[in-house]
């Protein structure tokens, strides 16, 4: 764009000039949720995905004015939220070509960044994408959820008073700042990061924790004698592995996608273990003690 070129102004409903409108694309925990809360906001709320029924369960709800099993021809929308899996966010952006009004914000929720931003960087550079002076891109990352998935599990406060990540790296002031602003009215706390940095933290109190999950329910089934173990279990060991009943396929794209930023977050926390490991060798009672004092300490800053 040259210099003495002016960017469009965001669409009209940013600006005030309408009852703002929004599209939800898919309609699953994350994506239904955006669309039960924008409605609570006053947004006119429209949504695709590929299930008639949660389509019908969104409008029967009030949640949506309008529903599409795919992308229409075009989309008059202020927002639009790409709710969608991982290895399908590609995609989404590229049917967007052409369908989208000027000044439009689009964002995904996403749980890895790095490799959606640079790519949505490169389509956004060519004559064949989604030019940037035509919309903004500003990649998002609610750090809420559930181990259920699909619409059934939807909830309007599901963000409310939880960190909602926000990509610095290449949106513009204005969009970013706007989109922002919703999130803060959804009830949640906005987080700003690169996208370098919050693959490599979201790795350690997101990603790595599920693992753990997992590797602690395996390691009591392989001690027990016909599930005997599990038969002692209580509410500590319930809450650490209730995340293992997330979604497989899910996770198996996260883990893979964000794995270095993981092996990274595994080498710390090894190191960890092989310190409390030590001090259970050599009956360190007192710096066990420690351990578990310095741990609440940090949990009290969440």
């Amino acid at each position: 764009m040259l210099e003495h070129e002016q960017k469009p102004l965001l669409s009209p409903g940013w600006q005030g000039l309408r009852c703002p409108q929004a599209c939800v694309i898919g309609l699953g925990l994350i994506g239904g949720s955006w669309a039960g809360a924008l409605h609570q906001l006053g947004w006119q709320v429209s949504a695709v995905d590929a299930s008639e029924t949660s389509l019908k369960q969104a409008q029967d709800q009030g949640w949506i004015e309008q529903g599409f099993l795919e992308i229409p021809p075009r989309i008059d929308a202020d927002l639009v939220i790409l709710a969608l899996p991982l290895p399908l966010i590609r995609d989404g952006i590229e049917a967007l070509t052409g369908r989208l009004r000027p000044g439009t914000i689009i964002t995904d929720v996403g749980s890895v960044k790095g490799e959606v931003c640079t790519e949505v960087k490169r389509l956004l550079g060519t004559d064949k994408g989604l030019r940037s002076s035509e919309v903004f891109f500003i990649s998002g990352h609610p750090m809420a959820g559930s181990e259920k998935s699909g619409f059934g599990a939807a909830d309007p406060n599901l963000f409310r008073g939880f960190p909602y990540v926000l990509i610095v790296d290449d949106g513009p002031e204005e969009a970013l700042a706007s989109l922002a602003g919703v999130v803060h009215q959804l009830g949640a706390e906005v987080v700003l990061r690169e996208k370098e940095q919050h693959d490599e933290e979201v790795a350690m109190v997101s990603h790595i924790p599920h693992l753990l999950a997992v590797a602690l329910a395996l390691a009591a089934e392989d001690i027990s004698r016909n599930g005997s173990a599990l038969q002692l279990a209580g509410r500590s060991f319930r809450e650490v592995t209730r995340i293992v009943e997330s979604s497989p396929g899910m996770w198996q794209e996260i883990i893979i996608k964000n794995s270095q930023a993981v092996l990274k977050g595994l080498d710390q926390w090894q190191i960890r273990l092989n310190e409390l490991r030590g001090y259970v060798e050599a009956r360190d009672g007192e710096n066990i003690a420690e351990a578990f004092r310095q741990a609440a300490t940090v949990r009290t800053r969440l």
